[in-house]
Parts: structure tokens; C-alpha cells; sequence
């Protein structure tokens, strides 16, 4: 079974060993390489606060608590992006394939869940 948490984990693990190795080898930049997985490590998080808040509300008819959680985070989201662009386009001094590969480390992570918990293939079938 596919475990959120776990991804999460292995998201942070996969972001401070690129890092690390940015730093290191300084091939990329390791500030901007971070930066793109702390983007990507919080839209994950608030995405999971979203998704819990909604599915938890339907689930209990509105619950007014959960919904107003989800709504925050949706908020707090849009404006971490906003200000993200702003930042980018206007003020930070961000190396573009360094803050992509560290956006990329989640979807990195995401497939090792996968593939680490994958269930067998069935027998004869291709």
C-alpha cells in the first residue's frame, strides 16, 4: 500500500542527499536545488491537509472545522505559489536546472513508494 508519510520521508531524505551533493560537487546549486524541494515538499503537505480536510468534511456532512482547515491551507497554497513566482521572476537570484531538479525530487520519491510497494505481477499475464 502506498504510504504518504513514507513518501514524505523519502522526499526529505532524496532533497538533503541532492543537496548535499550539490554542495559538495558544485555542479548545481545547492540553494536553489533545496529551495525547489521545499516547494515541492510543502505543496505535498498542504495537498495532504486539502485532500484530509475535504474527504473528512464529505465524510461528516461539513464538519465546519475540517472544511475551514482546507480552505486555509488551499489559501496558504495559492499564496506560497504566488509569492513564489514573485520572488522568482523579481527579486531571488534562483538557477533554473537547480530548482528543477529539486522540484523533480518529489516525483523521485513518489515512484520509489511505488515501485517499492508494488504488488507482484500475476503469472502469464504481460
Amino acid at each position: 500500500m502506498i504510504d504518504l508519510t513514507r513518501i514524505g520521508k523519502l522526499h526529505v531524505a532524496l532533497v538533503v542527499a541532492a543537496g548535499v551533493l550539490a554542495y559538495a560537487t558544485r555542479w548545481l546549486d545547492p540553494g536553489s536545488l533545496v529551495l525547489g524541494g521545499l516547494i515541492m515538499g510543502a505543496n505535498f503537505w498542504l495537498l495532504r491537509v486539502i485532500s484530509g480536510g475535504l474527504i473528512g468534511a464529505m465524510q461528516r456532512r461539513a464538519d465546519r472545522k475540517r472544511v475551514g482547515l482546507a480552505l486555509g491551507a488551499m489559501t496558504l497554497k495559492f499564496a506560497l505559489f504566488v509569492g513564489l513566482l514573485a520572488a522568482l521572476f523579481w527579486r531571488v537570484p534562483i538557477e533554473g536546472v537547480s530548482f528543477a531538479v529539486g522540484v523533480t525530487l518529489l516525483l523521485v520519491a513518489c515512484l520509489i513508494e511505488v515501485a517499492a510497494h508494488q504488488p507482484p505481477a500475476a503469472k502469464g499475464v504481460m
